[in-house]
């Protein structure tokens, strides 16, 4: 799987005639969660995907445990979502349209959506598979929603 926010490549194997099974460093890494899911995790921009289901299954056993990392204050996420979408306007006026997303695992369009609860978090969504794709501390801030 490629991470569809970086768009970092698989790094291949610097020496000739490497097979594709002999690929080496897969930009998302699969981690064990606290809640007990597998999940896919970019080393280099920090995002997550959740296959269907995975988010629901954080948030159900979100109070079960402590996450090691401390969400991004609600200011803090205010202020990004707002700059991301003012940054189309701030730009030149040839901007282009940004392209939706692509999902790492079926290679569908994913769609943004609001989570609710006044969470300021936008979730990207894959309209075929229904997985979700989380960016760097969006995880951690449901996370403190759900509890």
């Amino acid at each position: 799987m490629d991470c569809p926010r970086c768009k970092t490549a698989i790094t291949k194997d610097p020496y000739r005639g490497a097979e594709p099974n002999q690929r080496r460093h897969p930009v998302l890494e699969r981690i064990k969660h606290a809640a007990g899911v597998e999940i896919d995790h970019c080393p280099a921009c920090g995002g997550i995907y959740l296959d269907h289901r995975e988010l629901e299954t954080i948030q159900i056993k979100a109070r079960e445990y402590t996450s090691r990392y401390q969400a991004p204050p609600a200011e803090q996420r205010v202020w990004a979502r707002a700059h991301a979408q003012a940054r189309p306007f701030l730009a030149s006026d040839q901007a282009e349209e940004p392209k939706p997303l692509l999902c790492p695992a079926c290679g569908g369009e994913m769609a943004e959506r609001d989570w609710g609860f006044s969470s300021e978090v936008t979730i990207d969504t894959c309209l075929e598979c229904r997985g979700v794709w989380l960016d760097f501390g969006e995880l951690e801030a449901l996370e403190e929603v759900f509890r």
